[in-house]
């Protein structure tokens, strides 16, 4: 007897319902924050009213992107004499040094100071201290090496400082650069080939335009570097240059354009959206190491960064969320950075955050202490069966609540943290192996009989689910984006059909962390499985050669032992063949 289609939709509807629950529900109400949040940086801000500022930028072997790093912060919209770049090389290998000297000259120009302190390598946390320690300014910004600044960048992220004294820390927006068909020169310019000599048009950079001739009469070869200048449209005036490598016409891989375009659409709704309500609700749960600015006197309160996890910046974060700091997002405050577009670095990135999450909330403080009371329900039932009264109980459970609601509201976030960390963690981790079991019971369903024919119908609901949260979100978003932002969500939107695939995907790396941290020490370069897989076959292959030369050279030693000469045995076998 087949079972009435309303049994068979409340069976299979808890999957959707879950789903709903935890993915779906909050939406509406992020939307209502997150537009509510969203500030308007006042342009108008006088530069006599705006403070001096230190930009510390760590680097390490980034030879490939500090010029384009340095050449947007040298050319910030930002008053003259009162912005200080501070470069700290890391113990570099590379040429980062010497590239960095080649600003200091342009930096005085544009009435900055470029500051370039090298280093032994000691890692990215004292790399930054070391910067902290020379800074001058009352807003400490920190960037990364990698990082583009748009040319207001820097002044939008202090203007909060200014018009609201109550704000200690700002965390701008991160956007990704997409590469497009064509060779993708460092790691900040995106060209595509016009012709088959030396025409390169550059993409996605929509208010410049090219100067089809070359610096330094460097001839365009498959292996010659050379550089380019761009105008903004209409000048004559050389504002920037640009390296690049002559291409003919390489195209992107499928996975390249898998993960870039991805990326950009997780990052807008990541900056664009989830940081803009957990702004208002003051849970934003980490800082973007790539982009954020603090007080001078914050700082010195928390005492700089603390080399205690791989995910300093969220650390930080914590810490100032622990001193009531208020931490707002500034989304007017642009910073881009490439996309990451193989499989291995995606997953190391993901792994060292998802592990920074479980490390940083296991040394958090607990601000909100929502505690047992010194009697259990357990002993109060157990002292009011022995009075007989239970007024007792009510009077117990009454006042349990009210301290409870009391507690929650000296909790260090607003709305119960219910939309930062906790929340995070909650999805990210408590849910997750519940999710992956979840998994392998539907795989079990078609084996005990449990209507096969619905598995694929609930896929596709899900899937459909999840497209239609991203589409609501990136909508919303791109009402609220500047042009250049909105042109690139126009060009990608189309592989929002892919983001569940791509969430799918970093879930199962998340996963991998939880289990990283149970077993493996903390580290910030994390092995991908693509190349632990080939390394692991390569040190298989060296241990079994290491291996078989310890057994002939143990036989022998053995024979000298014994006195048998095997080379005189194994040229008579030879002969005797």
């Amino acid at each position: 007897m087949q079972d009435p289609s309303w049994v068979v939709i409340l069976v299979w509807g808890t999957w959707l319902l879950l789903t709903i629950i935890i993915d779906g529900v909050p939406i509406p109400f992020k939307l209502y924050f997150s537009k509510k949040t969203r500030r308007k940086v006042d342009k108008g801000v006088e530069d006599d009213a705006l403070p001096k500022v230190s930009v510390v930028v760590p680097a390490h072997n980034e030879e490939g992107t500090i010029g384009i790093c340095l050449e947007s912060l040298v050319e910030s919209e930002y008053p003259d004499g009162k912005m200080e770049i501070i470069l700290v090389d890391d113990g570099s290998t590379d040429g980062t040094l010497n590239k960095a000297r080649l600003f200091e000259s342009k930096a005085e120009s544009h009435g900055k100071r470029l500051r370039i302190i090298a280093k032994p390598h000691t890692g990215k946390v004292q790399t930054l201290n070391t910067g902290l320690k020379k800074t001058k300014g009352s807003i400490i910004i920190t960037i990364d090496a990698d990082a583009k600044m748009a040319p207001d960048a820097i002044h939008n992220i202090v203007v909060p400082f200014v018009q609201e004294p109550e704000v200690g820390a700002a965390t701008g927006y991160i956007e990704i650069m997409v590469p497009e068909s064509g060779m993708v020169f460092g790691k900040s310019t995106r060209i595509t080939p016009n012709s088959i000599r030396n025409i390169i048009q550059i993409d996605g950079f929509h208010d410049i335009e090219v100067i089809t001739h070359f610096h330094e009469d460097t001839s365009i070869d498959d292996s010659t570097i050379g550089k380019i200048a761009v105008t903004p449209p209409g000048s004559g005036d050389v504002t920037s240059s640009i390296q690049v490598r002559k291409c003919e016409g390489e195209k992107n891989g499928l996975l390249e354009t898998f993960f870039s375009r991805c990326e950009f659409l997780e990052y807008i709704t990541a900056f664009n959206f989830e940081r803009s309500y957990q702004s208002f609700a003051g849970s934003i749960y980490s800082m973007s190491g790539a982009f954020s600015a603090f007080r001078r006197e914050v700082v010195g309160k928390v005492g700089g960064y603390w080399p205690l996890t791989v995910a300093e910046d969220m650390h930080m974060t914590m810490m100032l969320h622990n001193r009531q700091v208020s931490i707002v997002h500034v989304p007017e405050a642009v910073a881009y950075v490439d996309a990451i577009t193989d499989y291995d670095t995606l997953y190391s990135q993901r792994v060292r955050w998802a592990r920074g999450q479980i490390e940083v909330a296991s040394m958090q403080e607990k601000q909100c202490p929502i505690g047992r009371e010194d009697i259990s329900l357990r002993d109060m039932v157990s002292i009011a069966w022995q009075d007989k009264s239970l007024a007792m109980i009510g009077k117990y459970i009454t006042t349990k609540l009210s301290n409870r609601v009391q507690r929650l509201k000296q909790c260090t976030y607003r709305s119960f943290n219910f939309m930062g960390l906790q929340r995070i963690l909650l999805v990210d981790h408590t849910i997750a192996f519940p999710r992956l079991l979840w998994v392998f019971v539907l795989a079990l369903f078609p084996i005990l009989g449990l209507y096969l024919y619905i598995i694929p119908v609930v896929a596709l609901l899900l899937y459909a689910f999840y497209v239609a949260i991203d589409t609501v979100v990136i909508v919303f978003v791109y009402q609220n984006s500047p042009e250049t932002t909105r042109n690139n969500i126009e060009r990608y939107f189309p592989f929002i059909l892919l983001l569940p695939i791509y969430r799918l995907m970093t879930f199962f790396f998340r996963l991998s962390a939880f289990l990283q941290v149970l077993k493996e020490p903390s580290d910030w370069a994390v092995e991908g499985p693509v190349n632990g897989f080939k390394n692991g076959v390569k040190e298989a292959k060296n241990e079994a050669i290491a291996a078989k030369e310890s057994v002939v050279t143990a036989i022998f030693n053995l024979a000298e032992v014994l006195n048998i000469n095997l080379e005189n045995l194994l040229n008579q076998g030879r002969k005797g063949k």
